[in-house]
């Protein structure tokens, strides 16, 4: 048995845990469920550690680029570092899903949180792509971001409870390492996020969405031609992003920290 040193993340509210003791990656997923049994308001699990040249580096559980969990190690990392509240450290964050290192800045508060800003990879592509739903195809505008495809759903285009049901399919025929579909409300600049990451068998309506997030702004500026500034209101709160048409949307939030806890389990599984 090892002893699991990790940390509790919240940016707003898509609760992460970063796992900081060292895991083979093919035990990821195991490891993974067993903190996400302990912790039940958990929604994702990354592993932080450094590279070979000391580099801060995040791998999600299934593989997937997820822009919260990066926030959240950069503030774990700064924390580190010795961040005092009005200081700020910028790094470049490996993560998984991600071909470069992504820009991340946080910046310590007097109550010990962070706020932070993270420059996700810009989508490779922005398509429409012909889906099944209860018989009919219907025509969806699919973000592919690097390690996971976002679709964009009006409210009225698809409920909850379809989403649900059709979510894992979706993504087999899109062949995407993981999907979200964004139920988006226009008017009321509101997300509802659906994530599904085959990778680690997680399926959450997400409290906040950064990747997903990002993806709405890369799709507004496409859509409009123009540099689109969104808040968004999520079930946790809300984040910011600025995109440029065809350029990387720049996300920002907020997270808190926990102190470290332990948990016993057998990695070697």
């Amino acid at each position: 048995m090892t002893a699991l040193h990790y940390y509790i993340a919240d940016p707003t509210k898509n609760i992460t845990a970063l796992v900081e003791t060292p895991v083979p990656a093919a035990s990821r997923p195991f490891v993974a469920s067993a903190v996400m049994e302990r912790e039940p308001a958990c929604e994702q699990v990354g592993f932080v550690y450094r590279g070979g040249a000391g580099e801060p580096c995040l791998a999600m559980a299934g593989g997937e680029f997820c822009g919260n969990a990066s926030l959240s190690a950069a503030a774990l990392f700064g924390e580190q570092a010795g961040l005092r509240p009005g200081e700020t450290r910028d790094m470049r964050l490996t993560v998984s899903g991600a071909e470069e290192p992504v820009p991340v800045t946080v910046r310590k508060l007097a109550d010990g949180s962070f706020d932070g800003a993270v420059t996700l990879p810009a989508p490779a592509r922005i398509t429409e792509e012909p889906l099944p739903l209860n018989g009919e195809l219907l025509r969806l505008p699919v973000v592919w971001c690097p390690g996971i495809a976002h679709i964009m759903v009006t409210k009225d285009g698809l409920t909850a409870a379809e989403a649900e049901a059709v979510i894992r399919d979706w993504c087999r025929l899109l062949r995407a390492p993981g999907l979200g579909i964004m139920l988006f409300d226009s008017a009321a600049m509101a997300l509802r996020p659906l994530v599904y990451i085959p990778g680690a068998d997680t399926l959450f309506w997400e409290s906040s969405c950064a990747s997903g997030t990002g993806a709405l702004g890369a799709y507004m500026a496409l859509r409009s031609g123009e540099r689109a500034t969104l808040s968004v209101r999520e079930p946790g709160g809300v984040l910011r992003v600025t995109a440029a048409p065809g350029g990387p949307p720049v996300l920002s939030g907020a997270v808190a920290l926990t102190e470290a806890r332990t948990l016993l389990v057998d990695i070697s599984q």
